[in-house]
């Protein structure tokens, strides 16, 4: 997400002007999804006000939507270092921990989120999924629920929530969260195979047997190997 900021880093007004105009059509590039032409935009910006937080993020967003997460990643840090309290850097440099599978350091990203930010809804949801991918399950568990709290709507924390109690082999719980994430949305094929399996676990077959063709209705052809070897 593109946040515009008001630039006026120089002395001389028309300076400013110029770098202000510049990050602007920086910003209609990438939106036009022009990535390489707008970190070149943003890269001249930066010569001119080597300081400015803002443009430091707005470049790491551009290589962030070409997947350099490295590039990114160096692009966010450098926005904090002149603005420690900028929420969104901090965010989006977590983003690119995540994809690089560093999730200690996504988790400690993620956590300063929820020191500076109103709306925490899915700084914690993706907190609770570095704390899941580290094999942290109860405390996965806490930040799951605490994103729900907020936001009882979002089939996606169900879905997190029952991937986690699946994990610790609590397929009652699994399930209750597996239903309410497809009450939520029912078009994700994952759901319903995720469901299978725990239908299964629970000594419901035929249920299982039902989900396994809901999920290979919606696209999941995987899923086909399942339904001949446990339906009948």
């Amino acid at each position: 997400m593109f946040v515009l900021a008001v630039i006026c880093m120089a002395s001389n007004g028309s300076f400013a002007q110029d770098t202000t105009t510049s990050v602007t059509n920086g910003l209609q590039l990438a939106k036009e999804k022009k990535y390489e032409a707008a970190i070149a935009v943003f890269d001249r910006c930066i010569k001119n006000s080597p300081k400015n937080s803002d443009i430091y993020f707005y470049l790491g967003n551009a290589y962030l939507d070409l997947l350099q997460f490295e590039k990114s990643l160096a692009q966010f840090s450098t926005c904090i270092s002149y603005d420690p309290s900028y929420t969104d850097a901090y965010y989006n440099r977590a983003s690119c921990y995540f994809q690089l599978k560093n999730y200690t350091l996504a988790y400690q990203d993620y956590t300063k989120v929820i020191e500076l930010a109103t709306n925490t809804t899915y700084a914690y949801y993706l907190r609770g999924n570095c704390s899941y991918k580290l094999g942290k399950l109860d405390a996965a568990l806490v930040d799951y629920e605490a994103a729900l709290k907020e936001n009882q709507e979002a089939h996606e924390i169900e879905s997190a929530l029952a991937n986690a109690y699946f994990s610790m082999e609590n397929y009652e719980k699994a399930l209750i969260h597996y239903d309410r994430a497809i009450q939520l949305n029912n078009t994700f094929s994952d759901y319903y195979f995720n469901r299978a399996i725990t239908e299964y676990n629970l000594g419901f077959p035929e249920d299982a047997c039902a989900d396994f063709r809901n999920a290979r209705d919606l696209g999941d052809l995987e899923v086909e190997g399942y339904i001949k070897e446990l339906c009948h």
